[in-house]
């Protein structure tokens, strides 16, 4: 895991910490559906089910609405497979997130780039015969310093470079976790993303 130290706006502080409300607030319901079971009853949703319900709730909750709807599913996504690995993991069953000390949030990645079968294979869709084309995080590179990622309702979004990370063709990740704790921001990748070397110079993160 790679943990890059984050320098948003203001602006995209604010943003950022709603994104962390949202995603706290699917994950206990989500918690609560679950804790709700008991023998005998009709078992507790599953991931898919709880994304039509989430669709639904945000029809009905303008507060949910005004979020991002990838952030909140993968709140969704990070419980079921807590869930999952729940006697495996060491940490049991997934338990309540609390404002202030669970700030933090999953960002899918926006871009699209194909996908390959570990033989090396292109992978194909078996319906259409047409490559698959998988999700994608892609950093842009601004100097030797700083980069910046992509974060919903944000824009790009301005973080530090390690030594390890300078100027490097790095592997494509799909997914990236935002936290906040003590003021500071952060975000952790499974590797260190790839970097976008045609996007040196001259951007602005703020677009």
């Amino acid at each position: 895991m790679s943990r890059f130290r984050m320098y948003p706006t203001p602006a995209q502080a604010e943003q950022m910490l709603l994104h962390c409300a949202h995603a706290r607030y699917v994950w206990n319901l989500a918690v609560e559906q679950h804790a709700h079971w008991k023998p005998g009853r009709k078992s507790a949703p599953g991931f898919a089910e709880q994304c039509r319900q989430l669709t639904e709730a945000r029809r009905e909750n303008e507060w949910l609405a005004a979020g991002n709807a990838d952030v909140q599913q993968q709140a969704l996504n990070d419980f079921a497979k807590a869930k999952s690995s729940r006697f495996t993991s060491g940490f049991g069953e997934p338990t309540w997130r609390k404002k202030y000390k669970h700030e933090g949030f999953r960002v899918i990645g926006t871009d699209r780039v194909p996908e390959y079968e570990p033989d090396g294979r292109a992978k194909l869709n078996h319906k259409t015969g047409k490559q698959v084309l998988g999700r994608s995080v892609v950093v842009h590179q601004l100097n030797r310093r700083w980069a910046q990622v992509k974060v919903p309702g944000c824009g790009w979004v301005r973080f530090g470079l390690s030594a390890r990370g300078k100027g490097a063709q790095l592997p494509a990740v799909k997914t990236f976790r935002v936290t906040c704790r003590n003021g500071q921001w952060h975000a952790a990748f499974a590797v260190i993303p790839r970097v976008d070397s045609r996007a040196r110079h001259g951007r602005d993160h703020r677009n």
